[in-house]
């Protein structure tokens, strides 16, 4: 049935865009059910002109399988990220300081040093080719008097008529953990454009952008000294499996040899 409606549609280049991409996958009834409004929330744009690698993140399956990932393997730091960021950072060879503005310290950092950059690239070069496009999240934090209020960690609100996109439920993100309680923790998240004093979640990536980007990229390539990463510095979306991966990645690649050969 899918397939017979998909078929009807004729899209000769479902890359094209996001509705395009995703009419291809689903349809256009589950496009518009499921994937139109939400879209249009998300990043406050017509699908029409949104990239259509964006909707690629989403699985696409025709079984009962409701998982996101289809990882061998998930899950969470059984004690929370910020508990396994303060054991990593907890040795006697590393320093760290809170509350410091790269920006503010850069001229203190020795000419030769190797700096991992993970802010905005845009920012690094003082927005000389114009501001990369993000969108950044609002968080509204309540507590409802029930022991679970939606059974799942995350539901999507894909109705235009909803300002929020989704709704957190902290509690089912460890089904491992009992808890003894009447009451539930619930955010709600909104999503709008970032300004230059938000923090930045996720690149909108537009035509524009890329074209920006890549004229900071090729700046990059002359900082010798200096490696940008994360999304921030790499201006990609990036779940923290891909995120860690990529820290990996470009510490083999990028810094052991450089360590090594200075020892």
């Amino acid at each position: 049935m899918i397939h017979q409606e998909i078929a009807l549609e004729n899209i000769a280049n479902p890359e094209s865009n996001l509705e395009s991409k995703s009419i291809s996958f689903v349809g256009r009834k589950l496009y518009e059910a499921f994937i139109k409004g939400y879209t249009s929330k998300q990043w406050e744009m017509d699908p029409k002109l949104l990239p259509a690698d964006i909707i690629s993140r989403i699985p696409i399956r025709y079984n009962f399988n409701s998982r996101y990932f289809s990882d061998s393997h998930e899950g969470l730091p059984a004690h929370g990220y910020t508990y396994l960021v303060n054991k990593i950072l907890d040795r006697p060879n590393i320093s760290h300081h809170l509350e410091t503005d790269f920006f503010d310290v850069r001229h203190l950092i020795g000419n030769g040093t190797l700096v991992v950059y993970s802010g905005p690239i845009d920012r690094y070069f003082n927005y000389k080719y114009g501001l990369l496009n993000w969108r950044t999240l609002d968080f509204d934090i309540k507590v409802e008097n029930t022991p679970d209020f939606q059974g799942n960690s995350v539901i999507n609100y894909a109705e235009v008529e909803y300002p929020f996109t989704r709704i957190h439920e902290f509690k089912h993100l460890h089904p491992e953990r009992t808890y003894k309680t009447s009451q539930t923790v619930l955010a709600y998240e909104y999503s709008r454009i970032a300004t230059i004093n938000d923090e930045p979640y996720y690149p909108v990536n537009s035509k524009a952008d890329r074209s920006i980007l890549k004229k900071y990229r090729q700046l990059a390539e002359k900082e010798v000294n200096t490696i940008f990463g994360g999304r921030l510095g790499s201006y990609q979306y990036l779940d923290m499996h891909m995120a860690i991966a990529s820290a990996f990645s470009k510490y083999e690649g990028q810094i052991k040899g450089r360590l090594q050969s200075e020892d």
